[in-house]
């Protein structure tokens, strides 16, 4: 058996017992340095192991691999304490240590006893309290949250879902009598309950896959679940530059490459050499990536190279647009036809605005807000038709401009609003002698 040891922040005095029985009774202690090699020398003779940072993870691995053997060979005889200072379970070189071994030496049996941590030592030392919530951070994304005094656990594990956490263990009375630990989340904890909520990485592993994700409209809440579980859980996230919002960027834990000016051949080589690594891929696009995301020719070329694809549909910024302009894109007694178009451009010889505008149907217009005059001189509609240009719909500074065909253009103009726009034309912004849905009888 192996048992982490915590040793507290320094203090010899700071020791908990448990931890003194548990070195005086192991038959090998090991540290990680001299300084928790001093703490254990009153109670037991302890070996260094080395662990060098180094950057290398080729080298890196083998150290770790060659002290896991080390420590798994006499844990198999009998009790071996690994001592660390602070507490063995928070950002220790004892919790890295036990994963190697649990991967590498499955067969043994692995333990901690608690210390006091640096946490709780700065409170005492500061003269501070700790009575309501904080972050401990080593500046790498947050994969953990412990709700304390989880007295309606289901609802905090409810709210932790939407913030893409998908691993939960309750605990209650936790060293005492009537002690709880379960991965059944009950609906009622009491005073000395907690709630332990993990984001782990999806089961994607052994899959030659890119999965390509649309990252809904700019607000970062509108990004789907299972979006926003590959962007954590992904080893690499290729993302279409700024028309992704930085702050839904900030789910993403592995390596992020942003591909404003690649070239197509350039954006499926790097996928592919990733995905070839044995990575976790994913591409994520704004909006939804199946409305003018240019994901075919990208799709193409990773299928001729046996790589699969998966496609997780995101809100279109079309969607949060109507949702900023409060009202339907199709409307009973008004129109029942949505057309979703664009104008002509680099990637566009000729367009068909003028021929679509005359089916007096709902337009939604990407892509065009540079070129809004030329549309609205185009569109073959009276000039009082209601219109509309929803700037960065949903973003923080999302801009709403409302007017009719004649005068939408001389609107936008004066805001200095140029791109990244919905335009949409259509009676259905200004809905008036509308006909019930039958929906409601």
């Amino acid at each position: 058996m192996l048992i982490g040891i915590g040793l507290g922040p320094g203090n010899p005095d700071l020791l908990t017992l448990g931890a003194v029985r548990t070195l005086k009774e192991s038959r090998k202690v090991f540290v990680p340095g001299k300084m928790a090699e001093k703490l254990v020398e009153p109670y037991a003779k302890a070996q260094i192991l080395d662990f060098p940072m180094i950057q290398d993870k080729v080298e890196l691995k083998k150290l770790w691999d060659e002290n896991a053997r080390i420590v798994a060979l006499e844990a198999k005889n009998g009790l071996v304490s690994f001592a660390v200072i602070g507490d063995p379970n928070m950002f220790s070189t004892f919790s890295h240590l036990k994963r190697t071994i649990q991967e590498n030496h499955p067969e043994i049996e692995i333990m901690t006893i608690p210390g006091v941590s640096s946490i709780t030592a700065q409170a005492a030392r500061t003269n501070t309290s700790i009575d309501s919530s904080f972050v401990v951070s080593d500046g790498s994304p947050v994969e953990t949250k412990i709700i304390l005094k989880s007295k309606h656990p289901q609802d905090s594990r409810r709210t932790l879902i939407d913030e893409g956490f998908n691993e939960f263990i309750f605990a209650q009375r936790l060293f005492m009598e009537n002690e709880l630990v379960t991965d059944v989340i009950p609906e009622t904890g009491d005073y000395f309950s907690l709630l332990v909520a993990k984001r782990t990485k999806l089961d994607t592993e052994d899959k030659r896959i890119v999965y390509f994700v649309g990252a809904g409209p700019g607000n970062p809440k509108y990004i789907t679940v299972k979006g926003r579980e590959l962007l954590g859980s992904a080893d690499f996230v290729m993302y279409a530059g700024s028309l992704v919002n930085p702050v839904v960027l900030n789910y993403v834990r592995g390596e992020k490459l942003d591909s404003f000016g690649m070239k197509l051949e350039e954006i499926a080589d790097v996928l592919s050499k990733k995905v070839d690594e044995g990575k976790t891929v994913v591409r994520l696009h704004s909006g939804d990536p199946s409305l003018y995301g240019a994901i075919i020719e990208q799709m193409d070329i990773l299928k001729k190279r046996n790589i699969a694809v998966e496609i997780i549909p995101g809100v279109t910024s079309l969607f949060a647009a109507a949702a900023a302009l409060k009202t339907q894109l199709t409307i009973n007694g008004i129109t029942e036809t949505l057309i979703i178009t664009r104008p002509a451009g680099i990637t566009l010889e000729k367009d068909s605005i003028r021929e679509l505008s005359r089916h007096n149907a709902t337009m939604a217009i990407y892509l065009g807000t540079d070129k809004l005059r030329s549309i609205m001189d185009s569109v073959e509609c009276p000039r009082e038709t209601p219109a509309a240009v929803v700037y960065h719909a949903s973003w923080e500074d999302e801009l709403v401009i409302t007017g009719t065909v004649g005068d939408i253009a001389d609107k936008v103009e004066a805001k200095g609003i140029e791109r990244s726009a919905m335009i949409i034309i259509g009676n259905v912004l200004t809905p008036e002698n509308y006909r019930r849905s039958h929906l409601y009888g």
